[in-house]
């Protein structure tokens, strides 16, 4: 039986090896600067080109259920959110694979990107807390505001991090993205 430590020992070198821009995000990353909660999916998000999803495909497809059509639609399609999934075939491991747009937000999320011990001895890159709060705020948003654990983790990230999360850059971003009332609510709700 494989760990899913194990399983991401070996994903993320693939990623490096095609040099591949990768971070974690979702709710690995709410937990990592919020408070830990229990998932059966990591979400990560990378820039990807139709002969990057060939070889990524040429890399995983025999640990792995994915579909290289799927991987291909997701860089071409122009969704916000693009993203193509790949299935552990012993763990039943869930990995969504985001692929980023070429802008200046997932530029500038991606190089503030930090290492971040997610096992003992096994540092990956893991979207900032400030990036969390954004992208979860974006979520909540297009799911009509209803999901419980979203906002759960986006006060959760907000109320660990109090007094160290870029304040400026977050009310930047949440202007851009139509969600600065969700986040200025957020942090009137976060017990700090």
């Amino acid at each position: 039986m494989t760990s899913i430590r194990a399983i991401v020992e070996n994903l993320i070198p693939v990623f490096e090896e095609l040099e591949i821009p990768y971070m974690v995000g979702g709710s690995f990353a709410s937990s990592a600067w919020g408070f830990p909660r229990q998932t059966h999916d990591i979400d990560i998000a990378v820039y990807l080109s139709t002969i990057g999803a060939q070889s990524l495909f040429e890399l995983v497809k025999d640990d792995f259920m994915v579909s290289e059509s799927d991987m291909k639609d997701a860089v071409k399609s122009t969704d916000t959110f693009r993203a193509f999934q790949m299935i552990h075939f012993e763990e039943t491991f869930k990995v969504d694979v985001f692929v980023l747009h070429q802008n200046e937000y997932s530029e500038v999320s991606m190089t503030r990107s930090v290492p971040y011990e997610l096992f003992p001895g096994l540092s990956v890159q893991f979207a900032s807390p400030e990036d969390t709060v954004i992208t979860k705020l974006r979520w909540f948003l297009l799911g009509n505001k209803v999901s419980d654990k979203q906002w759960n983790d986006i006060l959760l990230v907000l109320e660990k991090c109090h007094g160290q999360l870029d304040e400026g850059y977050m009310s930047r971003w949440a202007t851009h993205f139509e969600v600065l009332d969700l986040l200025r609510d957020a942090q009137s709700q976060a017990k700090v």
